[in-house]
């Protein structure tokens, strides 16, 4: 069986609960001693009784539920019992204020909430009207909520018969973008090509492999690999939150070989001291997937000089557009700065800001795509769907150009350029200059109003730990490396930079926040 036939009819989770029972399909194993490893069969009859619970409270196909919680068993098994049921399932970022929550269920509109003890306090059922069901696992329910062994008590682990039977194949998807330049937006759609699913399926190892989550299921990137690593037959670890020794000891005990990552993550993996990682068999690594954000050059140096033995993949993509470019581990290291070429069944087109075009390499232009993936629409926000179509092609906002090879290259999101001067320029460039700096672990630029430039960059920056460094040699190496205008006017040194559950630069979060005197760049 093969991932093919996803939405097309059948149930996979089923199909493996008969095929291999008794595999682990899923292994929660915490620092703290707790551990749970749970069968095909067990997940299959765990979610199967979810999902005849929800049919019982009148979930209806095509409505929607929402779920919190660090990554478990729970969270994953309550996506698979909205698809049986045939519903949305839609992840709440457990880092989101009551008021972010709230704005986004006021979007999404859901029926059922499906919570952890630790996140009740966001959903208090007398300020959800519409919300027939708070379910709550992992600790006590607050008044109007109701504790998951009672939403579950008596219900059958057979398969489930939707409230609307005539939708079979109905596979649904709705997932609210990780909101780092702006508030989320829901983005639908309803299956993934056939070209993305058999892409997917080769980097996963066709079923045969073990894939740990590094990062949040509450992530569409980490959540839909960890899905369709079940749906061929994979094992999956569910490291409960992230710590970069511990996931050594989770890649080590289960001789893990796939996994799929933002920089941040692994980032402070190949920091770790190098007596550390040496403690850990890291051997079993087959295949690493660079992803949710642009890793920078430096990072996969230390990527492939920490694991060798490890393929390091790239996929470019986005909630809308899913997977667009694959850059293969043979030219990683080639092509400083590339996501790759576009992927199987992708088209790319790249439009400059005089709405043509771009025929010539090395011209940046908004990329727009078109596939079988491409989302279906944005969830009540009819002017921004609009706004991202040209003809059958869609964007999600990002600038880029390509070269003489057919390589595509991300400049920078188009809510993050600057202009300074009149000249665009983007921060990725000058962060990838940053973090090429064998003293900095991490960076990020954003723009300050200035009277005479409109614009300025400004850099903040996070040193490796025990490193001693002027801003003033920071900045020479950025002269050294970049155009005067794009050498940030001021820079600060931080001891962290914020970031989205996806592992993303919280931008919007750093401009929000009050200009400090720095240093002259210029």
């Amino acid at each position: 069986m093969t991932m093919a036939a996803i939405g097309g009819g059948l149930d996979h989770l089923a199909l493996r609960a008969e095929a291999t029972p008794d595999k682990p399909a899923l292994i929660d194993d915490r620092p703290d001693g707790f551990l749970r490893v749970v069968s095909f069969r067990e997940l299959n009859e765990l979610v199967n009784r979810i999902a005849n619970a929800l049919v019982a409270g009148g979930f209806e196909s095509g409505e929607r539920l929402v779920w919190a919680g660090r990554n478990c068993v729970e969270v994953v098994a309550i996506q698979h019992a909205a698809r049986k049921a045939g519903g949305f399932s839609i992840s709440l970022n457990h880092r989101l204020t009551r008021s972010e929550v709230h704005s986004i269920i006021g979007v999404a509109e859901p029926t059922f909430v499906w919570t952890a003890g630790a996140h009740r306090d966001l959903f208090a059922k007398e300020e959800l009207p519409g919300v027939r069901e708070i379910v709550v696992f992992e600790g006590e329910a607050l008044p109007g909520q109701r504790p998951v062994g009672d939403f579950l008590a008596g219900q059958s682990s057979q398969e489930p018969v939707p409230r609307d039977s005539s939708r079979e194949g109905f596979d649904p998807i709705l997932i609210f973008t990780s909101g780092t330049t702006g508030l989320p937006k829901g983005v639908i759609r309803y299956r993934l090509g056939a070209s993305e699913v058999e892409l997917q399926s080769g980097l996963l190892g066709g079923g045969d492999g073990v894939f740990i989550v590094t990062g949040s299921l509450s992530h569409g990137g980490p959540n839909g690999m960890a899905t369709n690593s079940l749906l061929i037959g994979g094992s999956v670890v569910l490291q409960h939150r992230f710590d970069a020794e511990d996931w050594l000891r989770l890649v080590e005990k289960y001789r893990v070989s796939h996994s799929y990552s933002a920089p941040y993550a692994v980032r402070h993996v190949c920091a770790l001291p190098e007596a550390t990682r040496r403690r850990y068999d890291a051997s079993s690594l087959v295949t690493m997937i660079a992803a949710a954000a642009q890793w920078p050059h430096s990072l996969k140096q230390d990527f492939i000089r920490c694991f060798p033995g490890c393929a390091l993949w790239e996929l470019y993509g986005s909630s809308e557009l899913a997977t667009v470019t694959v850059q293969a581990p043979e030219d990683q290291l080639r092509k400083p700065g590339s996501c790759g070429r576009p992927a199987p069944g992708v088209e790319i087109l790249l439009v400059d800001e005089d709405d043509q075009v771009v025929t010539e390499p090395q011209q940046p232009g908004l990329l727009y795509a078109r596939s079988e993936s491409v989302f279906e629409s944005y969830l009540g926000d009819d002017e921004s769907d609009r706004k991202s179509r040209r003809g059958d092609f869609a964007t999600s906002g990002d600038i880029a150009y390509f070269d003489d090879e057919g390589f595509y290259y991300i400049c920078d999101r188009q809510k993050d350029m600057l202009v300074s001067g009149g000249t665009n320029v983007y921060p990725k460039e000058i962060e990838n200059v940053l973090e090429s700096h064998p003293g900095i672990f991490e960076s990020a630029v954003i723009g300050r109003p200035d009277e005479e430039w409109g614009e300025r960059p400004h850099a903040l920056v996070v040193l490796n730990e025990g490193e001693r460094i002027s801003s003033e040699e920071i900045l020479s190496f950025c002269r050294e490396r970049l155009a005067g205008y794009k050498v940030p006017s001021s820079l600060e040194f931080v001891d962290e930079l914020p970031h989205g559950v996806s592992g993303k630069l919280a931008k919007r979060e750093l401009r929000a926040q009050p200009a400090r005197p720095g240093a002259e760049g210029r």
